[in-house]
């Protein structure tokens, strides 16, 4: 017999589950399928934002929790955002239940309301990406003890395991860089990324998802990431290290995705990524003039029906590295590389071997103007989780070192894979998502130790400057001489601001011969010297009025810096940022049509009238005009004042790499000597009662050379011979 207070109970029993049943309402059938439908066509973010209406109605259920929690993190930019979801999925979680498509789970029955075991693994990686790794192994772990053993997701969660151990090790050991943002100028409120610098360090093209200067793309959205689709810009520096504003390129499409891929040492080549509705290929785009050619597929084998992503040239043009994820990898995307032909063309694709790839994915490849250094992105070897960078050389017998991790706090949990460097190897550019910068990726450099500077490398560079309010004409060309086996490259200065830029190997003497329309403008002999070390040759040389009118003069030396000077960028602490025309001009002939049209290139005389060499000590710039070789070169000075109408200088200023407090850096105390000794000329012929507007500045050279500081600053016969400066007359 039910008594009246026991029936009370049970009324308030029904009426509270009654209740609950009101409140787990049941899942809008149409809203349900609109979300798998996204999943299925990849539009991750929407699907997100989808399934998270239905839990935000019933967020006890397990299943739309862990549908958000994985869209979330399939995005393309939300993936921090899983966290919580995933976490209420595997709470809520029966353990009943097998893994996905097995009896008791149906993902597409919006009536489920349990999870299927993958929520584990997927809880862990997204601990992983939040750097609770001890968590993150528990997820792995439960996963790898439920999940049935033909489970797909088995070795991802054993790689994770692998990989949070990695983690721990590298953030205990976090290397000594410096992590600067390149700062608003170039970084806009939109996804900046996939960074590219020009071996002379004057230009940086860079992918982006910004509005366009002139709104075109404005509303024109990519479905899969919501934003505008990827163009490419460029911004270059100024002749004070300063980048300017970006500019979009000519060659990107109205619609659909362009990406900067890699461009070569003389800037004339810009290689691209274009998606081609899902096959992805590899083009290159040639400068001409002040514009960029429309991109064409490169040949040989290198793009196929499967996925091109990536790819790199090196220095001297011969050899092309590129990413691929054609069958009879490692596995996943591998980087293969093809050479060059005598016939110009690619060879057959060759894959680098198990020592670079992996079972996993590799990215992002990057070879260093010295030919033998590559970097490159990794989901395997040792990475800390996701994409880390690494770098290996290649060796004397062909064959690649085991790659190294480049460390924390460069790599993190999260994807590393657009990385590139300058020339000299102090210097890192890359893409990431950093708290406190400007868009949702931006654009960061790294500074690296003296230590990790490049070796047995040098590299010419500089301006070709015409007279004022004139631009360099397309016909200007600079040749290479090897002196020792006549072997001519040819280089063609970029015409927008006449930067031109050369890869010479140490030990040897070279001729440097300038000219317009094939006239000689300036003629100079150079030795590369015989170090080890890396070398840079900053040269500015102003075009002869054969060519040109109003040649510059001695006393109008322009100011800035030196090409590929460094700019100082945004500082990061603790991983936290602080705050025209169409032109007609046909390209240049390559130097394998000249050989092949029987063209032979004659090496002007470069000899001098006279000369003066001052060798300084530690720290010194000084002249001492009272010495004998300084009065004798100024005599002769003097004689060519008096026969000619015109006297051409040259100077040549350089700096050893011990470091000065004095003078803040290497690079401004080469500068100092540069100016005392033209200024010492000056005032010399202004005493002999004669014009010093007739001395005519043909070529500056800025030098820091020499071999790496070893604390010995007092070894003045090991870095004395590096620090001096030379006057030439002709």
């Amino acid at each position: 017999m039910i008594r009246p207070l026991q029936l009370t109970a049970i009324a308030i029993q029904l009426l509270m589950g009654a209740t609950a049943l009101m409140a787990q309402e049941p899942v809008h059938v149409a809203t349900f399928d609109e979300a798998s439908r996204l999943m299925e066509e990849k539009l991750y973010g929407q699907a997100a934002e989808t399934w998270k209406a239905l839990v935000e109605r019933d967020p006890d259920n397990a299943n739309l929790n862990w549908k958000t929690g994985q869209a979330y993190m399939l995005s393309y930019n939300a993936k921090a955002k899983a966290l919580p979801f995933l976490q209420t999925a595997a709470a809520k979680r029966s353990n009943r239940y097998g893994g996905v498509n097995t009896s008791g789970y149906d993902p597409f029955d919006p009536k489920e309301r349990n999870a299927p075991v993958e929520v584990d693994y997927w809880l862990g990686r997204a601990y992983h990406l939040n750097n609770e790794f001890d968590r993150a192994d528990s997820s792995y772990r439960k996963f790898l003890a439920g999940a049935a053993q033909r489970n797909d997701f088995k070795q991802l969660a054993t790689r994770g395991l692998e990989q949070t151990a990695n983690a721990r090790k590298l953030q205990a050991e976090p290397k000594e860089y410096q992590v600067s943002n390149i700062g608003p100028l170039v970084n806009s409120d939109h996804p900046d990324f996939s960074p590219v610098v020009s071996v002379d360090g004057n230009a940086l093209f860079f992918t982006s998802r910004r509005i366009r200067p002139d709104s075109s793309n404005k509303g024109v959205l990519d479905p899969l990431a919501g934003l505008p689709y990827e163009n490419i810009y460029v911004s270059y520096k100024d002749r004070n290290g300063k980048w300017q504003a970006p500019e979009l390129l000519n060659i990107n499409p109205p619609f659909g995705h362009l990406a900067s891929v890699n461009v070569s040492a003389d800037g004339q080549t810009l290689i691209t990524y274009k998606d081609d509705d899902g096959d992805g290929n590899l083009y290159e785009s040639k400068l001409v003039g002040e514009l960029w050619s429309d991109p064409v597929k490169m040949g040989s084998d290198i793009n196929t029906k499967a996925w091109e992503t990536h790819g790199a040239l090196s220095a001297d043009g011969n050899t092309f590295y590129f990413v691929s994820n054609r069958p009879g990898g490692s596995g996943g995307r591998d980087i293969y590389r093809v050479v060059k032909l005598p016939n110009g063309e690619w060879s057959k694709a060759q894959n680098l071997g198990a020592t670079v790839n992996t079972p996993y994915e590799e990215d992002g490849v990057f070879i260093h103007p010295d030919g033998r250094t590559m970097y490159f992105a990794s989901t395997g070897h040792n990475s800390m989780g996701g994409f880390d960078i690494f770098t290996t050389e290649q060796q004397a017998d062909g064959s690649w070192s085991a790659p190294l991790n480049i460390g924390y706090p460069l790599n993190t949990v999260d994807d590393d894979v657009f990385f590139v460097t300058t020339a000299d190897g102090r210097r890192g550019y890359f893409s990431s998502d950093k708290m406190g910068g400007y868009g949702e990726k931006d654009i960061y450099f790294v500074d690296f130790p003296q230590e990790m500077e490049s070796e047995g490398l040098a590299v010419l560079k500089g301006f070709i400057i015409p007279p004022p309010g004139e631009k360099l004409s397309p016909s200007t060309i600079l040749y290479v001489t090897d002196k020792a086996t006549g072997e001519v490259k040819s280089y063609k200065p970029r015409q927008r601001d006449g930067v031109y830029v050369a890869i010479l190997a140490p030990c040897k003497n070279y001729n440097l011969d300038y000219r317009v329309n094939d006239k000689t403008v300036h003629t100079e002999d150079i030795f590369v010297e015989c170090e080890s070390a890396y070398q840079e040759i900053n040269k500015e040389v102003y075009l002869n009025p054969v060519a040109l009118a109003g040649a510059a003069s001695i006393v109008d030396m322009p100011e800035g810096a030196p090409p590929g000077s460094k700019e100082p960028g945004v500082p990061v602490k603790d991983g936290v940022v602080q705050a025209g025309e169409e032109t007609t001009i046909p390209p240049a002939k390559t130097d394998a049509q000249r050989q092949q049209q029987g063209e032979h290139h004659v090496t002007p005389d470069a000899s001098y009238a006279a000369e003066f060499v001052k060798y300084h000590g530690y720290n010194e710039k000084g002249i001492d005009i009272g010495t004998a070789e300084w009065k004798d070169f100024v005599t002769k000075v003097l004689a060519l004042v008096d026969q000619q109408a015109t006297v051409d200088i040259t100077i040549e200023s350089s700096a050893s790499h011990v470091p000065t407090r004095t003078y803040g850096n290497n690079d401004k105390l080469s500068t100092l000597r540069m100016e005392e000794a033209s200024t010492r000329l000056i005032d010399a012929i202004k005493a002999a009662g004669k014009d010093p507007a007739k001395l005519r500045l043909v070529s500056v050279n800025h030098l820091v050379q020499g071999p790496k500081y070893r604390g010995d600053y007092k070894d003045t016969a090991k870095y004395g011979k590096f620090q001096y400066v030379k006057l030439k007359a002709r």
